[in-house]
C-alpha cells in the first residue's frame, strides 16, 4: 500500500504532537511530584518527624505516591507510599464501610440495638443503636486514665477472644442518654467487630480482607497482630521530656481492631477513598447514607460544663468539615503508637489524599489539606 507524501507528513505531525503532549504531561506530573516531595521534606524538618509519606488519587487514579525521611530509625529504612503504618482511628471508617455493606444487604439496620449482635455488652436500660455508635452518640465512654491497670499492662496483652477484649469498659454506666449528645468513643466502635462476626459467621479480619480491602486493591492492609512479620513496616516515635525522639510506648491493639487496630499504607488509603467514590465498595444510596450529616449540629458532652457545638458535621464514622474556600469534604484522622494518619476525600472533585507521619503529636490534617489544595480546581469569584 502506497502512502502519499501528504499523508506521511500528516502522520509524522500527529506523532510529533502526541509525543509533545505526552512529554508535557510527564513533565507536568514530575513537576507536581517534585513539589509534593519538597513540601513533605519541609514538613518533616519543621515538625521533626522521622518520616512522612503521602499519596494522591485523582478520578480514581493514583497520581502521586511517595515519602521523605525514614519509616523506622533502627535501620534508617526510607519512608514511601508503600510503607505500612498503624492508622489508628482511620480504622473506624474501614469498619463503617463493613457495617454499611451489611446494611445494604439487609442483614443489619442502623436502628438495631447493639445487644442484638453483642450480647456480652450488658443491658443499660435503654437501647443503643448501631447508628448511635457510628455517630459517637451512644453515651459509651472513651478512654480514661488507669483503665488498663498498673503500668497499662492490659493494653500490652494480646486478646484472641472478643468478649474478653471489651470487658474493661462494658460494665461502666453510660455518660448520657443515647442520641442526646456527642462524645468520641473508640470503645463504642470496638463493638462493631462483634456486629460483623455475629452477622457473617466468621472473623472480622477475614471479612475486611474479602469484602473491603481486596475489592479496593488494598493488598497491604491488615490487622496489627504482634506475632506477624510485616514487610515494609514503619514505626512510630514520640519525644521524651528533653525533646529527644524515642520509640513510642508499646501497645497491643488487639482490644480495638475496629476502633484503631488496623495497618495500611497511604496508597491503600487513597484506593479505599476512590473505591468508595466509584461504587466499588458500596452502592450510591449506601454511600450517600455513609457520608450524610447524621449529627448537625454536633453538641459535645462535657462532664464538668455545658455542651458545646463543634465546627463540623458528623457522618457515619467520617467528619464533614469544609475547607478554607467553603468546599465540603470528608475526612478521618488517626493516632496510635506514635503515628498520625489522615484520609481526605473531596468526592465532588474526585480528589483523595492520604498522609502519614511517624511522630505524635503532628498536625496531620493541616498538612494533608495543603496537599489536597494542590489538586483541587480554583474557586472562581462570582
Amino acid at each position: 500500500m502506497k502512502i502519499s507524501a501528504l499523508s506521511l507528513r500528516s502522520v509524522v505531525a500527529a506523532v510529533a504532537i502526541a509525543t509533545l503532549l505526552l512529554t508535557a504531561s510527564v513533565a507536568g506530573a514530575q513537576s507536581d511530584a517534585d513539589t509534593i516531595v519538597a513540601y513533605l521534606e519541609q514538613v518533616r524538618h519543621q515538625t521533626g518527624a522521622p518520616g512522612v509519606s503521602a499519596a494522591v488519587a485523582v478520578d480514581g487514579e493514583i497520581v502521586f505516591s511517595g515519602g521523605t525521611g525514614f519509616a523506622e530509625l533502627d535501620n534508617r529504612t526510607p519512608a514511601d507510599g508503600a510503607t505500612v503504618w498503624n492508622v489508628g482511628s482511620v480504622s473506624k471508617v474501614m469498619a463503617s464501610i463493613a457495617i454499611m455493606q451489611l446494611v445494604e444487604q439487609g442483614k443489619v439496620a442502623l436502628v438495631d440495638d447493639i445487644r442484638t449482635y453483642v450480647p456480652a455488652f450488658p443491658d443499660k436500660g435503654v437501647p443503643i443503636t448501631l447508628g448511635q455508635i457510628l455517630t459517637h452518640t451512644s453515651g459509651i465512654r472513651h478512654y480514661r486514665d488507669g483503665e488498663f491497670g498498673p503500668h497499662g499492662l492490659r493494653s500490652m496483652r494480646f486478646f484472641e477472644d472478643f468478649d474478653e477484649a471489651i470487658q474493661h469498659f462494658t460494665d461502666d454506666p453510660l455518660l448520657f442518654e443515647p442520641g442526646e449528645l456527642w462524645l468520641y468513643s473508640s470503645h463504642a466502635y470496638n463493638l462493631l467487630q462483634g456486629v460483623v462476626e455475629q452477622t457473617v459467621g466468621f472473623g472480622f479480619e477475614d471479612y475486611m480482607r474479602a469484602y473491603v480491602w481486596e475489592p479496593a486493591g488494598m493488598l497491604s492492609s491488615s490487622f496489627d497482630v504482634p506475632s506477624r512479620v510485616v514487610h515494609r513496616r514503619g514505626h512510630g516515635y514520640a519525644r521524651d521530656d528533653d525533646g529527644t525522639i524515642v520509640k513510642s510506648r508499646y501497645e497491643d491493639v488487639s482490644y480495638k481492631y475496629a476502633g484503631g487496630g488496623m495497618l495500611s499504607t497511604v496508597e491503600d488509603l487513597v484506593r479505599m477513598g476512590a473505591a468508595i467514590n466509584d461504587g466499588t465498595l458500596l452502592g450510591a444510596e449506601a454511600v450517600a447514607e455513609l457520608h450524610a450529616p447524621h449529627i448537625d449540629p454536633v453538641m459535645q458532652y462535657r462532664p464538668d460544663d455545658e455542651p458545646r457545638e463543634l465546627p463540623f458535621k458528623q457522618a457515619l464514622g467520617w467528619d464533614l468539615p469544609t475547607d478554607v474556600l467553603g468546599r465540603p469534604y470528608i475526612s478521618k484522622t488517626g493516632t496510635v503508637r506514635g503515628t498520625r494518619s489522615v484520609l481526605i476525600n473531596f468526592p465532588d472533585h474526585g480528589v483523595v489524599v492520604a498522609m502519614q507521619a511517624n511522630i505524635a503529636p503532628f498536625p496531620i490534617l493541616r498538612h494533608g489539606m495543603a496537599i489536597a489544595q494542590m489538586f483541587l480546581p480554583p474557586v472562581h469569584a462570582r
